[in-house]
């Protein structure tokens, strides 16, 4: 039944072609890395025509880092402008990328992790409990991505009409800010604008009203950016409406996909599974991101991110050229298997330093909320890996299933209570 209704659609909402099947493949780490590493040795950057592919660590961080020379807002703000409303993802260094980065910082501080680490462990718990008697999970709509949504409507402040329109709200906007922009993408994301938006412009109003009256409200992100707007004129209904949305949309997905990128790649590694589980078990969530980080390392939530060069400039020990109106596409996956910035690049080591990871970007535009991912991947990852025995469902559950870029389905096993015969991994463990 949850399976069901977190993957209903309502009518006409499209399904997903062979374009998006072939692009999960083609992003697929077993086809990418091979290619990346006989770039990083040969052409670090590697200019194709308009286009610049850049493959090495330290050239990777430098694009991120000039943010004047390789900008954003030519890639992402006209389509977040048009299905979320324009938002410092989309805006490049400036006045008003300033203004509202400082608001948001206010607004979703680094002083709530605590807070958003109980309402992750606090939605999980009844989830895993659920799945106890039957000794399965599926690791997205079972868990991580119910998990996310819980976050958004608690902490943000946006639960929707119910979990699943949210989901399909979150989807079908990240797929068409950030990835897709075919008439597919495009319709989608227009069905979850016509629904999504009167919900948050009617929630806002209410909230707004609420303090008017001097009635109490709940205490989130929505909320503080209403209070805020009391005292800034500029941050009226609408630009609340877009910083939250902003939040949102790259809150849900990334979580879901990062947390089930985890578990199937520790799944591959049994031995940094086993080693997970224990440290997981004792409590130590430190060590259990740097397995996440490690193992996220392996199999990406993304590959790729892109950049516009401002103007002629030159990028690389090799002072490669880069004109004006170039699409820079830097690779974080390579980058991340750079043996000068991650020795030993073939092994999962859950010891290395968390700033030379480039998951969630770099710089001015390092994802928002990796403050937030950190807190929730770490603690959904220690949930999975401490179930007893835990290991794949046979045949096709068992690997990632795919709606376009996004998984629908990881489903994993585990050794119920009063078991009679333990899992591979709890035979392993037993047997040290």
């Amino acid at each position: 039944m949850i399976a069901q209704t977190w993957r209903a659609l309502p009518p006409g909402w499209p399904r997903r072609g062979w374009r998006d099947r072939l692009g999960v493949a083609l992003s697929n780490p077993a086809l990418v890395r091979p290619v990346f590493s006989v770039l990083r040795r040969f052409a670090p950057v590697l200019r194709v025509g308009r286009r610049v592919i850049v493959s090495n660590h330290a050239d990777v961080v430098e694009v991120l880092r000039r943010d004047t020379d390789f900008t954003i807002a030519e890639v992402n703000g006209a389509r977040m402008a048009r299905w979320s409303g324009t938002f410092i993802l989309g805006t490049d260094r400036g006045e008003v990328y300033e203004r509202e980065s400082g608001v948001l910082q206010r607004a979703a501080s680094v002083d709530d992790l605590e807070r958003v680490r109980a309402i992750v462990v606090g939605a999980a718990a009844p989830l895993l409990e659920t799945a106890q008697p039957t000794g399965r999970l599926d690791v997205v709509n079972g868990l991580a991505r119910v998990v996310a949504t819980r976050v958004v409507g608690d902490y943000f402040g946006t639960p929707g009409p119910d979990d699943g329109s949210t989901m399909r709200w979150m989807r079908a906007l990240f797929d068409g800010v950030f990835l897709d922009d075919s008439p597919r993408a495009r319709e989608a994301a227009s069905l979850a604008v016509a629904e999504q938006r009167p919900y948050m412009e009617h929630l806002i109003a209410t909230t707004r009203a609420a303090r008017a009256a001097g009635e109490p409200v709940p205490d989130t992100v929505l909320s503080r950016l209403v209070a805020m707007g009391e005292d800034e004129p500029w941050l009226d209904d609408d630009a609340v409406r877009r910083c939250v949305n902003g939040l949102m949309v790259g809150a849900l997905e990334t979580t879901s996909k990062t947390v089930t990128h985890v578990v199937d790649e520790l799944l591959r590694h049994p031995e940094a599974l086993a080693a997970a589980r224990r440290v997981a078990l004792d409590g130590d969530l430190d060590t259990v991101r740097g397995y996440a980080w490690e193992a996220l390392r392996f199999r990406p939530h993304g590959i790729l991110l892109v950049r516009h060069c401002a103007r002629d400039t030159t990028l690389g020990r090799r002072a490669t050229q880069v004109p004006a109106g170039t699409r820079v596409m830097v690779s974080t996956i390579s980058a991340m298997f750079d043996e000068a910035a991650f020795p030993q690049a073939g092994r999962l080591r859950p010891d290395r330093p968390d700033d030379r990871y480039v998951h969630f970007g770099h710089g001015l535009h390092a994802c928002f909320g990796r403050h937030i991912n950190a807190v929730q991947v770490t603690e959904l990852v220690a949930a999975v890996v401490r179930l007893p025995g835990l290991r794949r469902a046979e045949g096709a559950e068992g690997r990632i299933s795919y709606d376009g870029p996004f998984p629908d389905r990881l489903i994993v096993e585990f050794d119920p209570p009063g078991a009679a015969v333990p899992g591979p991994l709890a035979k392993a463990e037993a047997s040290r």
